[in-house]
């Protein structure tokens, strides 16, 4: 018996109690929310909210407000400076950081209670993926993390990416299974971080690549073209590249694992022979089953371009809604990028899209939603979380046994409205994309940005993956205002009534959103959290780019 199959025997038992709970959906969530309530009844926030009193998911609301964040910093900061028993009866063991609306940066509470839902949720897309494709572990995992690094609160809570806290702490028999050591991910050098996971994994059997945006296996591909050769090389020779911006002591662990190996260096030689020099992910890899990544929202548009690297038949598995606060949902399935809602994680509610800045909006539970509506997602989560609105939009794209099958749609927050258009990132993907599709057009990245001058209008900054003539980007700029037209009725009246400008395209260089997601990892930003967003409403948000071309059409 496999690995694989000693996993989907271990995983069998909760897949069959998460599928009974997926029946029930009421029941299972109102278990959910009483265990929560039972377990931080005599914490202080419990205290403060009655938990001990609440009888009903009305009692939780009426008692409970709505949170987000800024409403919970000040529980969370006691927690940073060591006081025990806010938000949970259960020890902070790490902080996972993410990014906060209001500039400064979130600390999520993490608990050994937490760590253990979210790990049973991981546990059942295991299952799910394990059953579907057996041969996932047959060689190594590729996988791409944040590193844990960042720092210790006052009380010496570790703080950092919880991702990369998770990898360096696997147990040895697991940590086997993956392919690059956790001392890489520490590697501050973008590039040079990216050359040493290259370097390791093509003398490995990868079986499955696995990392949550699927930007980053896009670069990991583009910089194999441009490094392949030298990646030879030191394989021939066992070394690494001594120009790499490595530190002394991470050099040391890399080289210890490196000798030479003249025949596969050979084989690799030969693959690229055949591809005029190119060195492709489906040569090196034949084995690979599986790919495992976010494949809606704003990244999705990456997912096409994958099929040059690894072939049209790669399977493409989501990852699944999940975030710093809660993992959400369980794709069980290649196709689409909706999965089952983790009903027996969390407790949920749901606010229509539509209603979220009515004083009477609704708050619905997860059997109440109707297919292909959108809603706000609020969470209360076994790490402290109470009514917490994640600021994230989800659409309900069916339902398996009762229980809602969603997948992200986009940040509830980012709107554009100039003149009172209310253009949605969301809107602004479909039409560039379309738009793109329409002339054949690749986009490495785009993102759209309010210009202010006498008439306000909003400006497309593009890279291109492959050359386009000058028609061809007037064509595509003309496209873009056509789709929005098409989509946002309100743009349409605000273009004729020449309250908003002509669009602008702007061309940014090949290679400038390898150098911004460079940058921003040399700031501190997590590498797979880093997504330019598809809408700007920061005005200098365009002094990040040097543009090479402009495009304005009358």
């Amino acid at each position: 018996m496999n690995i694989a199959s000693l996993a989907v025997k271990a995983y069998g038992l909760k897949a069959y109690m998460f599928e009974r709970a997926l029946k029930d959906p009421f029941t299972s969530q109102k278990k959910v929310l009483a265990g929560f309530l039972s377990r931080h009844k005599n914490t202080r926030y419990g205290r403060e909210h009655g938990f001990r009193d609440i009888r009903s998911i009305d009692d939780y609301r009426s008692r409970v407000p709505l949170n987000d964040y800024e409403t919970l910093r000040p529980y969370v900061d006691c927690l940073m400076r060591g006081e025990k028993n806010v938000l949970t009866a259960d020890k902070v063991t790490l902080f996972g950081v993410t990014s906060g609306t209001m500039g400064k940066p979130k600390h999520i509470p993490v608990t050994e209670y937490s760590r253990r839902k979210k790990k049973d949720v991981m546990d059942l897309w295991a299952y799910y993926a394990l059953r579907d494709h057996p041969g996932l572990l047959d060689g190594k995992i590729l996988a791409i993390v944040s590193p844990e690094k960042e720092g210790f609160t006052i009380s010496k809570i570790p703080f950092g990416a919880e991702s990369g806290h998770a990898y360096r702490n696997l147990p040895q028999a697991v940590r086997n299974l993956y392919a690059i050591p956790y001392e890489v991910f520490e590697i501050p050098d973008y590039e040079s971080k990216y050359y040493c996971i290259l370097r390791i994994a093509a003398e490995e059997n990868i079986s499955t690549i696995a990392t949550l945006n699927p930007s980053t296996i896009l670069l990991l591909c583009q910089r194999m073209e441009k490094v392949g050769a030298q990646i030879i090389e030191d394989i021939r020779l066992g070394t690494l590249n001594e120009k790499l911006n490595v530190c002394c002591e991470i050099r040391e662990k890399i080289e210890a694992r490196l000798t030479p190996n003249p025949k596969r260096a050979d084989e690799l030689s030969e693959l690229a022979r055949k591809r005029n020099g190119e060195l492709l992910p489906m040569d090196i890899w034949p084995n690979l089953k599986l790919i495992e990544c976010w494949k809606g929202g704003s990244v999705g548009v990456y997912i096409s371009y994958l099929s040059k690297y690894f072939g049209p038949n790669t399977a493409i598995r989501d990852f699944g809604y999940l975030s710093s606060e809660a993992r959400v949902s369980i794709p069980m399935c290649d196709s689409g990028c909706g999965g089952a809602l983790a009903i027996t994680s969390n407790f949920y509610e749901f606010i229509p899209r539509n209603e979220m800045d009515k004083k009477d909006k609704r708050f619905l539970l997860s059997h109440q939603l109707d297919v292909g509506k959108e809603y706000y997602i609020i969470l209360t989560t076994p790490g402290g979380l109470y009514r917490y609105n994640i600021d994230d939009i989800i659409r309900v794209s069916g339902f398996y046994k009762n229980t809602p099958v969603i997948e992200f749609v986009q940040k509830g927050s980012i709107v554009s409205s100039v003149t009172g258009e209310k253009i949605y990132e969301i809107q602004i993907d479909e039409a560039v994309n379309k738009a793109a599709g329409l002339i054949g057009a690749n986009l490495q990245f785009f993102s759209a940005c309010v210009e202010w001058q006498a008439i306000p209008r909003y400006a497309f900054i593009v890279e291109f993956m492959n050359e386009l003539s000058r028609e061809g980007k007037v064509s595509l700029l003309k496209n873009i205002e056509n789709q929005l037209i098409r989509l946002n009725v309100e743009y349409d009246t605000k273009r004729r009534s020449q309250r908003l400008g002509s669009p602008v395209l702007k061309v940014v260089p090949q290679g400038t959103f390898e150098e911004y997601r460079s940058r921003k990892v040399q700031q501190g930003s997590h590498d797979g959290q880093i997504k330019i967003p598809k809408l700007v409403t920061d005005v200098c948000f365009q002094d990040n780019f040097k543009v090479l071309e402009e495009i304005a059409v009358e």
